[in-house]
């Protein structure tokens, strides 16, 4: 399992000063996201990761030479699933070092280093957005999955917005206080363990359904 990750990291080697430019481009033109920067750069980062080595496996036809070794289908699946976490500790200290770097260059632009909130809301990000997309990919291949990857990519993005001003429209409702309440009445470690929890859950089903796809594919 162990080289099968690696094999996604290293077929994307070219691509990653791209993808860690597109974070320094989230940190100077996205400055009106505030604390949600982190979450917004490092969810595309992961996810652009995820496409890319979906894309490469579909191109160079991996799926039929990896099906003819003798690995199990689980190991297979399942690497994919522990490549995107290794994607998004790669975002998370990629941000680190470049909010770093441009907070001692003198920049005129304010600094949102990365907090607990933030890294929480990135890793329910990717656990959705991988979690969702994964399953169709085991599914199908890239090729076919390609219109539902734009639709769900720019629908999270777009539905994220709509939810916050939703939450702006309602915050003085009876529910919204409630939520505020819990919040402000729990510990900050807690909350981060119950959403780690509710991302674990929600990849662990999303697993055992890309598994059960991806064993009744014909190759």
């Amino acid at each position: 399992m162990y080289n099968l990750v690696v094999k996604d990291i290293l077929v994307q080697k070219k691509q990653f000063v791209f993808y860690f430019a597109y974070i320094l481009l989230i940190i100077f033109a996205f400055q009106g996201l505030g604390e949600a920067m982190f979450s917004a750069g490092v969810v595309a980062f992961t996810y652009m990761l995820v496409m890319t080595s979906c894309a490469y496996e579909d191109k160079n036809k991996a799926d039929v030479m990896l099906n003819s070794l003798p690995l199990k289908k689980s190991t297979i699946v399942l690497a994919k699933y522990i490549s995107v976490l290794v994607y998004f500790i790669l975002g998370t200290v990629a941000y680190t070092i470049l909010m770093s770097i441009v907070g001692n260059m003198g920049f005129s632009i304010r600094i949102y280093p990365l907090t607990l909130e933030s890294f929480c809301g990135g890793l329910v990000g990717v656990s959705l957005l991988s979690g969702v997309y994964l399953p169709i990919f085991f599914k199908v291949g890239y090729i076919k999955s390609k219109i539902f990857n734009f639709i769900l990519f720019f629908g999270f993005f777009t539905g994220f917005s709509f939810l916050v001003n939703i939450l702006n429209d309602y915050q003085d409702s009876a529910l919204s206080k409630s939520i505020a309440d819990f919040l402000q009445n729990t510990g900050d470690g807690v909350i981060a363990a119950i959403i780690l929890v509710i991302a674990f859950i929600f990849l662990s089903v999303s697993y055992f359904i890309s598994l059960k796809f991806y064993k009744n594919r014909e190759f």
